[in-house]
């Protein structure tokens, strides 16, 4: 990791203040490994002890603004992430991991001096909590259910995601985007975080060095990230392409599991309508064969920092949230509904419930076209997968 010169002299690890409220001898022993480089320009790292004053910290923070070219790059490196990660909403994480790393703290020690710490003794869980960051903004994920309940399965081990690795390597050679990968992985609460580090196509760019043109070429990193949620039994996907998630779909899938469509593929059925329409969603008048349709159980999820997840279970959700002046929260995502249908004719309710983005569960075989065509008309299909019947799976329920 290079970085910017413009991006270490905006850090506040360098300003004097900041510099003043991490203990001495711990900054002392972060920069210590790079006494000679700091003795070239004027300063002595011994001085950091607890005698040291403004005076210390200011020219400490002179050298660290306006470094030469040749500052170790391990000390650009750390200022850097040091700086990035030492953020209140990166506290239980940090605290998390320096409990799990065994890294000794000093009584009341800062968030600064937490992340340094954590630098000096295990250097790569910090740099996975600044990946953490970097991704945790990543939003655009494409959600694939699996099939069923939750899965008892579920396995992991080293050789499990080396062997995946390998076959990720080779799908990137294919695609001529240099050949390995690295995942870092780690547990989330309830999720599986993996970080996939991978080359790209090759780039060239023109350069100027030294009054002259000229071209560098590059392979360019990028990370991938895929997140399997054992609450709610999803994989979560986010990747530039639609082959590249389609491909982590079924490897994930094959190493996690042990089949490729443990998570069926593409999407099929989507809850919107009930987010945008509410009660009307369940019209059924234009449906001759069906009498009414009721909403009986409703499970979301609550994006915010900690994602909640909420079942709703009612004779009829709608009915009990206008009761108790309630309804469907802004930003919830729906993971699956159920419903209770009754035929014209029939005293018996069929049920159906849907897990987008390609799950439908009803009791009998022979109800399918008459839930297809009530599930069509209030758009509960998406529109452009209407015609990809073959790619969806209907899941009989037994009972």
């Amino acid at each position: 990791m290079k970085v910017p010169m413009s991006s270490l002299c905006q850090s506040r690890f360098t300003r004097p203040e900041v510099l003043a409220s991490i203990r001495p001898e711990l900054l002392r022993r972060f920069l210590t490994p790079y006494q000679s480089y700091f003795h070239g320009g004027g300063f002595d790292v011994g001085c950091l002890d607890n005698r040291a004053g403004p005076v210390e910290l200011t020219r400490l923070s002179d050298m660290l603004l306006t470094p030469e070219s040749d500052i170790p790059p391990e000390v650009a490196n750390a200022l850097y992430a040091v700086h990035e990660v030492a953020v209140e909403e990166n506290t239980e994480l940090l605290e998390m991991l320096a409990s799990s790393e065994q890294v000794p703290l000093e009584p009341n020690s800062t968030l600064l001096e937490l992340a340094l710490s954590l630098w000096m003794t295990a250097p790569k869980a910090l740099k996975w909590i600044h990946l953490h960051q970097s991704c945790e903004r990543k939003r655009a994920f494409e959600y694939f259910s699996a099939e069923g309940d939750a899965s008892s399965d579920f396995a992991l081990s080293a050789e499990g995601i080396r062997q995946l690795e390998q076959s990720l390597a080779y799908y990137f050679k294919k695609r001529d985007w240099g050949y390995g990968c690295r995942i870092h992985h780690r547990l989330q609460q309830d999720e599986h975080w993996f970080l996939v580090s991978h080359g790209e196509r090759y780039k060239r760019q023109a350069t100027w060095e030294e009054g002259r043109m000229g071209t560098i070429g590059f392979r360019p990193e990028r990370y991938d990230l895929i997140i399997y949620d054992t609450l709610t039994d999803e994989l979560c996907v986010n990747a530039q392409t639609p082959t590249q998630r389609e491909h982590y779909r079924k490897l994930f899938g094959f190493y996690l599991f042990g089949r490729e469509n443990y998570f069926p593929g593409r999407s099929k059925y989507t809850l919107e309508p009930l987010l945008r329409d509410g009660a009307a969603a369940l019209f059924s008048g234009d449906i001759p064969e069906i009498e009414s349709v009721r909403l009986t159980e409703l499970w979301y999820v609550i994006e915010d920092n900690v994602e909640e997840v909420r079942v709703h279970k009612a004779y009829d959700v709608f009915v009990a949230m206008k009761q108790h002046r309630e309804g469907i929260p802004d930003g919830a995502r729906l993971l699956k509904a159920t419903f209770k249908l009754r035929y014209a004719g029939q005293s018996k309710e069929r049920t159906l419930t849907l897990k987008p983005s390609n799950v439908a569960l009803y009791t009998r075989d022979g109800d399918g076209p008459v839930l297809e065509k009530w599930l069509h008309r209030r758009e509960f299909i998406v529109r452009d997968r209407v015609k990809g019947h073959e790619q969806c799976e209907h899941v009989l329920a037994v009972g």
